[in-house]
């Protein structure tokens, strides 16, 4: 069901997880917009908090000014193209930014990012962050992982019930910033009221599975208290990563 208005609530937490010395991820909600962007960075001497940050900044402003000019009947399909190439635009910024400093070579960062259009839901992601949909009480994993494990999966090289003990899982085959150029995956989505909508890094789904995550998301109604449950849950199954996640709430329409 397309909803022409509905009124959206967010919340997001960004947790240093039990192992880490330093957090790496990083979210923003760009309100006037109904944006939200999310980071998990790479790299040493704490080159990964700057990717994350500075990939999620450039591509909030690109948005931001592409949107202003462009003005606000742009239709779906022109917003999904601009997302395109403002994520294309964070890109080419860290990656610029990665020959400016010797601590900064070879830095990136995933990314994945959620508008609510009038029209829908547009979403997009580059790496392994994974955006989720609550849906009549079934959590969806929407996004695809850009990541050697899921291209064997898709390949019949590792099974689907054995990819948990795959050691090689978290190498990713796409990022921001590594590479001159990127390829982003972005979809559109329809958009119904009480869905919702889960952002997050792979220190959530490393320690929770699909069915841990949707077992809260639909008993715990009030989205700030399931967010801290659910990052209460990965550190209590160990918090080997920074934990990162964020909340989006479709609550009704407006009139």
């Amino acid at each position: 069901m397309n909803l022409k208005y509905y009124k959206v609530s967010v919340y997001g937490i960004s947790d240093k997880g039990l192992v880490r010395s330093n957090n790496e991820d990083f979210w923003t909600h760009v309100h006037e917009l109904d944006f939200v962007v999310l980071t998990d960075g790479m790299g040493g001497h704490r080159a990964g908090e700057v990717a994350a940050r500075e990939a999620a900044k450039a591509l909030c402003e690109h948005l931001q000014q592409t949107l202003a000019i462009a003005g606000p009947s742009l239709s779906i399909d022109e917003a999904h193209g601009l997302i395109q190439l403002s994520i294309e635009h964070a890109n080419h910024t860290v990656y610029e930014l990665s020959k400016a400093e010797k601590e900064w070579r070879g830095m990136g960062t995933t990314l994945c990012c959620l508008l609510c259009h009038p029209q829908g839901i547009i979403y997009a992601h580059v790496g392994d962050s994974r955006i989720y949909r609550l849906h009549n009480a079934r959590l969806q994993q929407l996004t695809k992982d850009h990541s050697l494990l899921r291209e064997l999966v898709d390949l019949g090289q590792v099974n689907e019930r054995s990819k948990d003990k795959f050691i090689y899982k978290n190498i990713i085959t796409k990022a921001v910033g590594t590479e001159k150029s990127v390829e982003p995956s972005v979809h559109i989505s329809d958009v119904a009221k009480n869905d919702i909508y889960l952002m997050c890094s792979d220190g959530l789904t490393d320690m929770l599975s699909t069915k841990e995550i949707e077992s809260v998301l639909n008993n715990i109604q009030n989205i700030e208290a399931a967010a801290h449950i659910l990052v209460a849950k990965a550190n209590a199954k160990g918090g080997h990563d920074n934990i990162t996640l964020v909340i989006i709430k479709i609550d009704e329409t407006r009139e």
